[in-house]
C-alpha cells in the first residue's frame, strides 16, 4: 500500500496527506510498479466525470471537460518530458546536441508545435466518444502507464544519472509482464476487443519507437518515459477508436 501511495502522490496531484516517514529512493523506483493502477485511478475519475457531464454538455465541451481535467489530475508531468523530447529530437542536431537540448527547461518552437498537436489530436478524440465508448477511458491512462515501461526494462537509459536512472536499474522482466498480463486482462474486460486491439497496437508502436530513439541516443531517458505515456495515451485512442461499439 505504501509503494502504491507513493506511485500515486508522485503521477497525480490528488490531495494526499503527506508521508508520515520519509521516502526513500528505493522505495520510489520500486513504486513503479504500481504506475498501471495509479493510472487506472485516473481513468476512473476520468471515466466518472465523462457518465456525469454527459447529461448536460454536449461532445465538444464535454472533450474539453476530460482533457482539463487529466491535465489537472496528471499536473502536466508528462507534457513536460514530452515537450523536452520533442525539441530535442524534432531539432536535427547531433545525439551528444539532442540530449543537451532536453535538459533544457526553456520551451522553443519544436515542443509548442507538437504540444498544440497532440492536445488537439486527444481533444478530437475525447470528444468523438459515445457514452458507450466510455470504457476506453478506464483503458488508456492504465495501459500507457504500463507499456512506456517497455523503454525502461528492454533499453539502456542515455544520461549516466536523472530522475528515471534509479527506476531503470529498478525494472525487472518477470514483474514487467506480470502486470502486462494484468493490464491485458483488464483492457479485454473494460473494452473487449477494442481494448486488445489498442494493447497490441501500443505495444508495437513503443517498442518501435524507443528501438529507433535508442539506437539514435544510446538509449533513453526520463523526459522519454513521459514522452510515451503521452503518445501512448493518443495511440491507445486512435487504435481502439474504429472497434468501439
Amino acid at each position: 500500500m505504501r509503494s502504491f501511495l507513493i506511485a500515486l502522490t508522485f503521477l497525480t496531484r490528488l490531495p494526499l496527506p503527506a508521508p508520515k516517514v520519509e521516502i526513500t529512493s528505493e522505495e520510489f523506483s520500486r513504486s513503479y510498479r504500481y504506475y498501471p493502477l495509479v493510472g487506472l485511478v485516473i481513468g476512473l475519475i476520468l471515466w466518472l466525470l465523462a457518465k456525469g457531464l454527459t447529461l448536460y454538455f454536449p461532445p465538444l465541451v464535454l472533450g474539453a471537460l476530460l482533457l482539463g481535467a487529466e491535465l489537472m489530475l496528471t499536473g502536466g508531468l508528462h507534457l513536460d518530458g514530452f515537450m523536452d523530447s520533442m525539441d530535442g529530437l524534432l531539432s536535427a542536431r547531433s545525439p551528444e546536441r539532442i540530449l543537451e537540448i532536453m535538459k533544457d527547461s526553456r520551451i522553443g518552437a519544436h515542443a509548442c508545435m507538437a504540444l498544440f498537436g497532440l492536445l488537439l489530436l486527444k481533444f478530437s478524440l475525447l470528444a468523438s466518444l459515445t457514452p458507450s465508448q466510455f470504457p476506453i477511458l478506464l483503458v488508456m491512462p492504465m495501459l500507457s502507464r504500463w507499456v512506456f515501461q517497455i523503454g525502461m526494462v528492454g533499453f539502456p537509459y542515455a544520461r549516466p544519472q536523472g530522475l528515471g536512472k534509479g527506476i531503470h536499474e529498478t525494472t525487472r522482466w518477470l514483474p514487467f509482464l506480470f502486470s502486462g498480463g494484468l493490464v491485458l486482462g483488464a483492457s479485454f474486460y473494460l473494452a473487449s476487443f477494442a481494448g486488445l486491439i489498442a494493447f497490441g497496437v501500443c505495444v508495437l508502436a513503443v517498442t518501435l519507437w524507443a528501438a529507433r530513439i535508442s539506437s539514435l541516443l544510446g538509449g533513453l531517458t526520463g523526459d522519454l518515459y513521459g514522452a510515451i505515456i503521452e503518445l501512448s495515451e493518443v495511440v491507445c485512442l486512435l487504435a481502439a477508436f474504429p472497434f468501439l461499439r
